[in-house]
């Protein structure tokens, strides 16, 4: 079970009691919620829940009452009404949590607690909730286009941000310049760059779609997944890519030491320096390798030290790949296993469907004639989307230029459809 999923069972169970009993046992109700979480992210949700809802309880009842027909508040069931006041936080007071994935959660809980008509119910008044108090303080849901079916873009883009060599900006003009439609901005556990793309490629005409590519950690090494059409807003994930930051500076730390007992010496400060404000990795110590001369270039770098056969690489075990896929699936992303073909675990991808992964990224510049057709196959035996794109990091990946693969804007629709089929608002 997910965790914001098992963190509302919770909140309403303890809200009911708070209902039932009175506040004299909302103490109770929230020691019941950090007692029976399963880790610390679940209990700090269920807890916001609990105290969100009872402190606005007077706004949120009003609203309740006024989109309710023919139905009196005290008349309602006990669950249901709890029900509706945990989401109705939720769609009033979070927005970092997508709309629809509020309501889609608290028909899920109606079915499961309440009666066989609960969940049509409680759609009902949400949506009437959500319509007319809550719409217009979704800005950061609405994307800005639609994406229209003529055209191209690339899905797979790198900025300085992380570990590409190109500004946000410069980012955007050279999609103009490849004559691209779109293109996913998808650093390395970083977001900072889509905000300032998206406003220069809304005036250069590049739709900019909000990504991210993280990495799960599955023994013996790490497999990349990327979210596209994130919610580049959301709170958790937010506090999730500072956690991974904070790792990274770790892990920088344990690859010098590695290179060290290799008789290659190189500065952990030296790599941050590098890195700047952005998350440090593999990129970046391979740079610093080759500047060093112990490389004739960073691909060498990663095939004699940094590879994930290699003598001094590291894994991140920040997270594992279905905390990974979760954390995009609960920002509102369409999560995609990214460039296969390099991991050759093809033995993984049915539990990765299993996870809730969405799409697979069957367009990748190293992958053969072959290798396409058979993720095409894979695609359509799992029924998931396809997704593309060139891995672009600019002079640190120089014979892959911005734009090298990618996939009709038909197939960005189709990715998009599946982040709405999730139950995320998207405006067109």
């Amino acid at each position: 079970m997910r965790r914001r999923t098992r963190a509302r069972e919770l909140a309403l169970q303890a809200l009911y009691q708070v209902e039932i009993q009175g506040e004299e046992v909302l103490k109770d109700a929230l020691l019941f919620c950090e007692q029976r979480a399963e880790d610390e992210d679940v209990s700090q949700y269920a807890v916001q829940l609990v105290e969100g809802a009872y402190r606005n309880k007077i706004q949120i009842d009003e609203k309740i009452a006024s989109v309710a027909e023919h139905w009196e508040l005290r008349r309602m069931a006990t669950i249901d009404r709890c029900i509706l006041s945990l989401s109705a936080y939720e769609l009033l007071y979070r927005e970092d949590i997508p709309p629809k994935v509020s309501i889609n959660e608290a028909i899920e809980l109606a079915k499961k607690y309440s009666t066989a008509y609960s969940g049509t119910f409680v759609n009902g008044i949400l949506d009437k909730i959500y319509n007319l108090f809550a719409r217009k303080n979704r800005s950061a849901e609405v994307i800005e286009f639609p994406l229209g079916s003529s055209g191209e873009a690339d899905m797979h883009v790198h900025t300085i941000c992380s570990d590409g060599t190109l500004t946000p900006e410069e980012a955007v003009e050279e999609a103009v310049k490849m004559g691209l439609k779109a293109i996913a901005i998808t650093d390395h556990d970083c977001v900072d760059a889509i905000k300032v793309a998206r406003e220069l490629g809304k005036a250069r005409g590049v739709h900019i779609i909000p990504g991210i590519e993280l990495s799960g950690y599955l023994h013996p090494n790490e497999i990349h997944i990327l979210g596209l059409f994130i919610n580049v807003e959301d709170l958790h994930l937010l506090s999730k890519l500072e956690e991974m930051k904070r790792d990274r500076v770790e892990r920088v730390s344990a690859m010098a030491e590695k290179l060290a007992r290799l008789q290659v010496h190189v500065s952990a400060q030296e790599v941050l320096n590098l890195a700047g404000n952005s998350p440090p990795g593999r990129m970046h110590v391979a740079e610093v390798l080759w500047k060093r001369g112990y490389c004739a270039g960073i691909q060498e770098a990663f095939n004699k030290y940094l590879g994930d056969e290699g003598p001094a690489y590291v894994p991140k075990k920040t997270i594992t790949v279905p905390q990974a896929i979760e954390l995009i699936l609960e920002a509102g992303g369409v999560p995609v296993y990214t460039h296969p073909g390099l991991n050759s675990r093809d033995d993984l991808i049915p539990y990765l469907v299993e996870w809730g992964i969405q799409a697979i990224e069957v367009y990748y510049p190293t992958h053969t004639p072959g290798q396409v057709e058979k993720y095409l196959q894979i695609a359509k035996k799992y029924k998931l989307a396809i997704s593309g794109g060139s891995d672009f990091h600019g002079q640190r990946k120089p014979g892959i230029p911005l734009g090298k693969t990618r996939i009709p804007m038909s197939m960005v629709m189709a990715l998009r459809e599946r982040r709405q089929k999730r139950g995320v608002a998207v405006n067109s």
